[in-house]
């Protein structure tokens, strides 16, 4: 994979677009000015830089908060809201909104960094077409089962009278290469779905995930960050964390969906 860039905010955006969608999937940009005045419309005028800010829940919201609020997925699973980003776990390899949750699959999404944790929270991220060529070589029957849909469960943020899953294939190669992918909610959707997934099924799966930790590069974020991932090629994560006990220390992210424009302003996808 290529090494990540760094950009410094003070020099501008220029090249981070490029390096999102052309080159290594992902792009920092550091020393965001995360105490001046204005924050979040600075950051939502940064991401529109790379298209249009989508919503990431039902309700409109524009900018969320990666924090932990008290979740617990094995206990809350299935309220509205509830997501892996609220609790201090480890995010294994995923892609934002797989099931299109609150209407929308991003093309990038973006993490500014407020706070760092205590210890841990470090971040992982996989090209997903690395992934798709080490299986095609080593496990092609696995693969074949990835390019066919599963049901996701899309249940956190809903939209108002649409199923509680959809059918999404793990790789898609048509109209263009996608990834979207997110473990627990394909487990989730298989028992909406009443569809128990089969072991073949589970190993491909667990054979995906061990390819991607053989592949994924980790990085370490600073306050003031800003980190751009691809979510169309690329997958990411995070190792889990531990807070600091004060409340104003704690672990805080905010993230930006965006959907990409062609040249005329259309919406790609």
């Amino acid at each position: 994979m290529p090494e990540i860039p760094v950009f410094d905010w003070g020099g501008g955006l220029d090249g981070v677009a490029e390096a999102v969608w052309d080159g290594a999937g992902c792009a920092i940009v550091r020393g965001f000015p995360v105490e001046a005045e204005g924050v979040r419309e600075l950051y939502l005028a940064s991401a529109g830089r790379l298209g249009r800010v989508v919503p990431q829940t039902v309700d409109g919201t524009l900018i969320y908060s990666v924090r932990d609020e008290g979740y617990s997925l094995e206990r809350d699973f299935g309220k509205a809201g509830v997501r892996t980003s609220k609790t201090t776990s480890a995010f294994g390899f995923h892609t934002d909104s797989p099931s299109r949750m609150a209407g929308h699959t991003p093309d990038v999404l973006g993490l500014l960094v407020l706070q760092t944790a205590r210890s841990g929270g470090e971040s992982i991220f996989v090209d997903g077409r690395a992934v798709y060529r080490t299986m095609l070589a080593e496990r092609p029957l696995f693969l074949e089962r990835l390019c066919r849909p599963f049901a996701v469960d899309r249940r956190a943020e809903l939209p108002a009278g649409a199923a509680p899953f959809l059918d999404v294939p793990v790789f898609a190669l048509a109209p263009a290469f996608q990834v979207r992918y997110l473990r627990l909610y394909i487990e989730k959707g298989a028992e909406l779905a009443g569809v128990a997934l089969t072991d073949f099924e589970r190993e491909a799966l667990d054979y995906f995930e061990g390819v991607c930790e053989r592949l994924a590069v980790r990085m370490e974020l600073r306050r003031g960050d800003i980190q751009f991932l691809n979510n169309v090629t690329h997958l990411h994560g995070r190792t889990a964390y531990e807070d600091y006990p004060e409340p104003e220390r704690k672990r805080h992210y905010l993230r930006i969906w965006v959907e990409r424009e062609d040249e005329n302003g259309h919406e790609n996808g």
